[in-house]
């Protein structure tokens, strides 16, 4: 019969597979959610294994990868697999296999292929995605339905369970996104578990084997675009202060992204020189997805003219940080002394998202923005913040304490450094 390991949503056996597990559902994990532990027979999922009796019941070694539904939902985001991707690739499917249906039968006239249409056309996404919330919830299985059975069933569940080319009938073309929806109709503290015991047991796994980092170099040798994102910034403090944030605020995601070393390759740091770099990846043909974001501010957008003219590759999305509404009254010093603006788009370096704890100085004032030149390409002057030195310094201190006492982050204002990141992380949806 040989040995499976299956993947499981909520405690709802999703996706199984014979002696391996599947390369790209394991690009959900990461090494740190790998647990080996003792457990009884009984306490493994009841959904794979059934029931065991007292007499059956044993101790046994476990090997498991386990992630919280939040978290996948938040890592599948990241590689693309967003809700919005879901749907769409699931529609197209859906009509390509109903135009297809339709075909047949205008040439042979069955009443299966009529069923087909039918069925094809009621299962539209939302449908579907309310059935399967139901199946999920109550455990329904159909591997144990005969097909008398499954033929008394409701349309969409006599679709989910009788599909062959498509995992519970969902249009994908990758497992990841069957994955995505499964996690969005259930609770967001649910756990996501790929459970390997018996493959390791059979010898296909050691307990030693890094299952997902070998996945995910397997992938990567035939498919760049798995490997982790580069994230491309104007300065070395941009890339060491995102870095920071993303490993202090969302830790689950901080190996889904990689970073240009200006120290390594001691490149310079200004927005002419991100655009350079932009045109180098372009033209070089990298297949990683790279993620290029730009300070807010006039220099920037100045700079980023030079790209109009160029169409780059799908894998490479070019950003600037977020408008906030923190930013859009800030103390300025200029000409007229120090006045209240709307530095949006004028400013905006990455030291103005820090928060106000971060900007604030010894004095309780928020350190300004000085105004520098007049920048005729956009027609707007330059502005930068002051003391950027003290702000970085102050930040990393504030994080690193957040680090070590994870209950200390509600006591500051990460709101506005949340937005900068959530353009990175969507930056491909």
């Amino acid at each position: 019969m040989g040995s499976y390991t299956d993947l499981a949503v909520n405690g709802y056996a999703l996706i199984s597979s014979k002696s391996y597990a599947v390369a790209t559902v394991m690009t959900i994990f990461r090494e740190t959610d790998k647990k080996i532990f003792t457990r009884n027979l009984s306490e493994r999922n009841p959904m794979v294994w059934g029931t065991f009796s007292p007499e059956e019941d044993e101790v046994e070694r476990a090997m498991t990868y386990e992630c919280q539904v939040i978290n996948v939902c938040d890592r599948l985001d990241v590689m693309g697999y967003t809700m919005k991707r879901c749907r769409d690739d699931y529609e197209r499917i859906r009509h390509k296999q109903i135009e297809e249906y339709k075909s047949w039968r205008e040439e042979d006239k069955d009443d299966w292929q009529e069923s087909l249409v039918n069925t094809l056309e009621a299962v539209n996404f939302d449908a579907y995605l309310a059935t399967l919330k139901k199946v999920i919830q109550s455990k329904e299985q159909f591997h144990f339905l005969e097909h008398e059975e499954i033929e008394k069933l409701d349309l969409i569940r006599k679709h989910i369970f009788s599909s062959e080319d498509f995992e519970l009938g969902f249009f994908a073309t990758d497992y990841r996104s069957l994955i995505r929806i499964a996690c969005s109709v259930v609770p967001s503290d649910a756990m996501v578990v790929q459970d390997l015991t018996e493959v390791v047991d059979a010898g296909y796994y050691v307990e030693g084997d890094d299952v997902c980092t070998m996945s995910i170099k397997s992938l990567i040798e035939d498919h760049p675009e798995n490997a982790a994102r580069i994230i491309l910034t104007e300065g070395s403090s941009d890339v060491e202060i995102i870095r920071k944030s993303i490993d202090a605020l969302y830790p689950h995601l901080a190996e889904y992204y990689t970073f240009l070393e200006f120290s390594s390759f001691r490149a310079p740091g200004s927005a002419g020189s991100l655009v350079n770099t932009i045109k180098s990846f372009a033209a070089a043909g990298i297949s990683n997805r790279i993620i290029a974001i730009f300070d807010n501010d006039s220099a920037a957008f100045d700079a980023r003219r030079a790209l109009t003219k160029i169409e780059l590759p799908a894998n490479i999305v070019v950003c600037n940080y977020p408008d906030t509404d923190f930013l859009s009254s800030y103390p300025t010093l200029g000409p007229s002394g120090r006045v209240d603006l709307d530095v949006n788009g004028l400013a905006a370096s990455i030291e103005l998202y820090l928060g106000e704890n971060v900007l604030s100085g010894a004095d309780g004032e928020l350190s300004p923005v000085q105004w520098k030149g007049f920048i005729e390409g956009v027609g707007k002057y330059q502005g930068e913040v002051m003391h950027k030195g003290k702000i970085q310094q102050k930040f990393y201190a504030i994080i690193s304490d957040c680090k070590k006492a994870s209950n200390t982050f509600d006591e500051y204002d990460f709101k506005d450094l949340r937005a900068l990141l959530k353009v990175i992380f969507n930056a491909f949806d």
